[in-house]
C-alpha cells in the first residue's frame, strides 16, 4: 500500500507524476469506453487483443482469462498477491460495465432505427444521446474507480512503468 507524506523532499515531483499516471489512465479509459460504447474495434496498437466489444461478448470465463493475461502483461514485475489483486479490481469492474455495454448496443440499434425511419424525430435522437452520455459517465466513473483501485495496489515505480507500458500501446 501507498503511504503519503506530503512532508518529504520530492513530493510535488511525485505528485505530479502521479497525476500524470492517473491522467494516462483516465485517457486510456475514455478511450476504451468511447471505443467499447460504439463498438468498434481495438483502441490503436492493440495489435492482437480483441476489440472492447468482442470482449464483452466473450462468456465471463474467457473475460476472466484475458483479464489474467493482459495483467501478466502489464504488470509483470508485480508481485503475485498484486497481480491478483489487480486482476480482481479489473473483472470486477467488467462485470459491472456488462449491462451498460448491453445498452449501448440496444441504443445503437435505436438510433439506427430513428435514423433510418421515413420522419426524423430529433426529439426522440436527442433523448438517445443524453442517455448514451449518462451511460458514459458512468462507464468513466467506474473505469476510473478501478484504475484509482489498482494504482493503490503497485507500487509508484510500477505505475510508471504500466504508463510507459499503455503509452507504448497507444500510438
Amino acid at each position: 500500500m501507498n503511504t503519503h507524506n506530503d512532508n518529504k523532499p520530492g513530493t510535488a515531483a511525485r505528485a505530479k507524476r502521479r497525476w500524470l499516471v492517473a491522467a494516462a489512465l483516465t485517457v486510456a479509459a475514455g478511450a476504451a469506453g468511447v471505443s467499447l460504447a460504439n463498438g468498434l474495434p481495438a483502441l490503436p496498437g492493440h495489435h492482437g487483443h480483441h476489440g472492447h466489444a468482442e470482449l464483452m461478448a466473450l462468456d465471463p470465463a474467457a473475460m476472466d482469462a484475458h483479464i489474467d493475461k493482459m495483467v501478466e502483461q502489464f504488470a509483470a514485475d508485480a508481485s503475485p498477491d498484486q497481480k491478483a489483486r489487480v486482476a480482481a479490481i479489473a473483472k470486477a469492474a467488467m462485470a459491472d460495465l456488462r449491462p451498460t455495454h448491453e445498452q449501448f448496443r440496444q441504443a445503437h440499434a435505436q438510433a439506427h432505427a430513428l435514423l433510418t425511419a421515413p420522419v426524423i424525430d430529433r426529439a426522440a435522437l436527442e433523448q438517445l444521446r443524453a442517455e448514451q452520455m449518462q451511460r458514459m459517465d458512468l462507464m468513466s466513473r467506474r473505469a476510473l474507480a478501478a484504475m484509482e483501485d489498482a494504482a493503490d495496489v503497485l507500487t509508484p515505480e510500477q505505475r510508471v512503468r504500466f504508463a510507459e507500458h499503455l503509452k507504448a500501446h497507444m500510438q
